[in-house]
């Protein structure tokens, strides 16, 4: 473990940038490019959700929020356990929404993402396998049971999250379903953030002259995914990047190409992330919110 959080070093990350060409410095900024975008994409479908529910925040808020949690995420514990509580707690004291409002509309953002994850198994499964078909019809009757079980789902997540809405609210979450244009447009939202992920990850290989097909950064993808979630330190230092690079070269990619762009795949999502988010944390009056939080 310490030899994998030795590697995330300020010098380490100059010299593989230095060492990059004009063109791949380009390909690299391109990559932060579409980092901040699915930023950005995560706080208009956290307002789209919100508005389903009643609720209407400006999207430049709902942004600074985004970016201020993503800093708490990677300086605490567990996989997004502080982000989420400071979004919850800065809409509810900076916006007047309802705890409960703000939790669930986080809840829901996160069933949005089920299709898309599903979507990526497949393409993940592809990878490995000459027949796809049978997996595109397996996910097709799973989407569709999502669908016809939405109300079920939902309800058993508000249990299962402990989420006291008022009947009220309840009925607003529950109703989303009878919106399909706002669905669709989560959902849709929610797939081009996991496509921006593997494309991130396509542009990070291509700045290395590495190519790989998107079903193998699919694959990837995915398990960074995994690695996050089950990750216990601050940002999921030290075993996110222990699984990417573990992952890489166990498909064989070599070990000198496997750190590189595990080091810049991090230098984008943690490193730059934690700065420009503490950034807007600052500026943006959510301090005291995150101070009131640590109190507590």
């Amino acid at each position: 473990m310490g030899g994998i959080i030795a590697m995330i070093d300020i010098n380490t990350y100059t010299s593989i940038i230095a060492s990059l060409n004009s063109k791949a410095l380009e390909l690299l900024g391109i990559a932060i490019a579409t980092y901040y975008l699915s930023v950005f994409i995560y706080a208009l479908r956290w307002k789209i959700v919100l508005g389903g529910m009643g609720k209407t925040i400006p999207l430049n808020d709902l942004l600074k929020i985004n970016l201020s949690s993503i800093f708490v995420n990677n300086i605490t514990p567990m996989s997004r356990g502080g982000g989420e509580i400071l979004r919850i707690a800065w809409v509810s004291k900076k916006h007047g929404i309802p705890v409960a409002v703000s939790t669930a509309s986080i809840l829901y953002e996160r069933i949005s993402e089920i299709v898309p994850i599903l979507i990526l198994v497949v393409l993940s499964i592809s990878y490995f396998a000459t027949h796809l078909i049978l997996f595109v019809l397996i996910l097709s009757v799973i989407v569709i049971g999502i669908w016809f079980k939405w109300d079920r789902i939902i309800e058993l997540s508000i249990r299962l999250f402990k989420i006291n809405l008022t009947q009220e609210d309840l009925v607003r979450m529950l109703e989303l379903r009878k919106k399909p244009a706002l669905n669709l447009l989560a959902i849709g939202l929610s797939s081009m953030v996991w496509f921006l992920d593997v494309i991130r990850l396509k542009l990070i290989a291509m700045a290395f002259g590495w190519s790989p097909p998107l079903t193998f950064l699919s694959v990837i993808s995915l398990a960074n995914l995994l690695f996050g979630l089950l990750a216990f330190t601050p940002g999921g230092i030290g075993i996110v990047e222990g699984g990417l690079l573990g992952t890489l070269t166990y498909f064989g990619i070599p070990s000198t190409l496997a750190i590189s762009v595990t080091l810049l795949e991090r230098f984008i999502s943690y490193v730059s992330s934690t700065v420009i988010g503490f950034i807007t944390l600052v500026t943006s009056g959510g301090v005291e919110i995150w101070k009131a939080l640590r109190s507590h």
